[in-house]
């Protein structure tokens, strides 16, 4: 399956209104919402309009249990300013066996809070040691973490967003289809405003056989039920899904099709494709000034906190 004409101009118009005209996205942001300003700093402009940030290390999200390696722990990144603005936490990639907050999130949550985000980036437990659940596991409890503590430090806990990098995304994916995961978790689903998935994996029977094995084990069974694309139906968290042209093969088709899928039962959802990137790279032009993903994440937050 692949997008229907009407799904492909839905998903143009939401492109043109996320990522090519930062001065329309604060002017909706500001008519939609009571403030005078927007909360965030969509300016592409040079660095010298960026927010300084104040950065927080190693905070315990789990502090009943005692993970090894540092998992249990994220950093805080807040802007200069922190009142009232909205809360992304971002999960780094790795393919849910490798990878780190300080690699994967680093660049990523600095690019944010320069422009008025509160970010969270967590670690997670990691495959084969702890295999699949334990990282969504995590992931929903560092959420819960972000929405019982953020607003300490006065971030809006009325506007949490999640997103995430590769394997990340696919934790971030996964909590915007999954109701019925969110659901055993304090109803989380209420508290998400809207994800970001960039070059996401979505159905794991793409993958190798041992790289399955090593994170989710043998049931082929969980392979279906922990995908992403196993979870299409109504009422899903608004998700933006972010692709390189250059990206994973059959990439671009997967998401279309989940795309499409997802359209066809009137979610919110956004399609962007990032030119001249591949799948590691797509999130390393940040301190661009033109860097479509820094636009697009930004646009999607805008639109989201305003209530369009």
């Amino acid at each position: 399956m692949t997008l229907a004409p009407l799904a492909k101009r839905l998903l143009l118009c939401c492109i043109c209104a996320l990522g090519f005209d930062s001065s329309a996205i604060s002017s909706t942001a500001v008519s939609g919402s009571s403030a005078n300003t927007s909360p965030l700093n969509t300016s592409s402009g040079d660095a010298s309009s960026a927010e300084a940030l104040r950065v927080l290390s190693n905070i315990d999200y789990v502090p009943e249990q005692e993970y090894s390696d540092n998992r249990d722990r994220l950093d805080v990144y807040l802007p200069s300013q922190s009142s009232n603005k909205p809360i992304l936490i971002h999960f780094h990639g790795g393919g849910l066996t490798s990878g780190s907050k300080e690699k994967g999130s680093r660049a990523f949550a600095t690019m944010l809070a320069q422009h008025g985000v509160c970010v969270v980036a967590p670690n997670y437990r990691l495959a084969p040691i702890h295999p699949f659940p334990a990282q969504i596991n995590d992931a929903v409890r560092a959420v819960h973490w972000a929405i019982s503590h953020m607003q300490d430090y006065g971030c809006d806990i009325s506007n949490v967003f999640v997103s995430g990098h590769s394997a990340g995304a696919y934790l971030a994916a996964l909590m915007a289809v999954d109701a019925e995961r969110l659901s055993g978790n304090l109803n989380l689903a209420r508290n998400i405003k809207a994800a970001v998935a960039i070059s996401p994996l979505l159905e794991l029977a793409k993958l190798d056989k041992s790289h399955l094995e090593a994170v989710w084990g043998s049931d082929e069974t969980l392979y279906q039920n922990a995908s992403v694309t196993a979870h299409v139906g109504e009422n899903k968290i608004p998700l933006l899904l972010m692709f390189a042209d250059d990206d994973h093969q059959g990439m671009q088709q997967e998401i279309e099709t989940f795309a499409g899928a997802m359209l066809s039962y009137n979610n919110h959802l956004g399609v962007v494709e990032a030119s001249h990137r591949d799948h590691k790279s797509i999130i390393n032009h940040l301190n661009r000034n033109d860097d479509i993903v820094k636009s697009t994440i930004l646009g999607w937050i805008a639109l989201h906190v305003a209530g369009l």
